[in-house]
């Protein structure tokens, strides 16, 4: 059991950790470089695998009751990505998007480039890649999941330039959203 003083300890670390939290939520955020604005790339998507089914082998259903046998054997194949962000024709960054793990249930993306203030024109490309050998089918299925974005964004110092998706999976820009007061 927790004597009286213990008690009143405890309270008075919960209430002064909340109280630095608070505070601590009050602090803003300052670029290392004032006259700098930003590139911020953040979304999150299903991470989609492609399903291959086959009616299982005499091989792989001797050993198994009968009660037991599958109608079938299915592979789930993780789709990789690759991201490419380019402003204005040039890239700043080309790079395949990996899963935080073979499981993993979505794709994170999160990236962030320093750029000088001005107009671009930018273009970010994200594409699952194709397998050596795929089937006739799964070319398709990949077309419907590339996500791309060609926008004209304007930002000035301390602006923010945000690429997100919406709603419906599309990627869109958010520009000139000012992180300085």
């Amino acid at each position: 059991m927790m004597t009286r003083a213990r008690q009143v300890t405890a309270a008075a670390l919960a209430a002064a950790a909340l109280a630095a939290l608070v505070l601590l939520s009050e602090v803003t955020w300052r670029s290392s470089d004032p006259d700098a604005a930003e590139l911020r790339l953040s979304w999150r998507i299903p991470a989609p695998s492609y399903r291959q089914c086959r009616p299982p082998t005499e091989a792989e259903l001797s050993g198994v009751l009968p009660h037991m046998r599958p109608s079938e054997v299915c592979t789930d194949t993780a789709i990789p990505f690759r991201l490419t962000i380019r402003l204005n024709g040039d890239t700043l960054r080309s790079e395949p998007v990996s899963r935080p793990g073979s499981r993993a249930r979505t794709i994170t993306v999160y990236r962030s480039f320093a750029v000088s203030p001005g107009s671009y024109v930018l273009d970010v490309v994200l594409l699952p890649e194709l397998p050596p050998d795929p089937a006739p089918d799964f070319e398709d299925f990949l077309q419907e999941l590339a996500m791309t974005l060609n926008a004209r964004v304007s930002a000035g110092p301390g602006d923010v330039i945000l690429v997100s998706s919406d709603e419906d999976g599309r990627l869109t820009a958010v520009g000139s959203a000012t992180g300085r007061q």
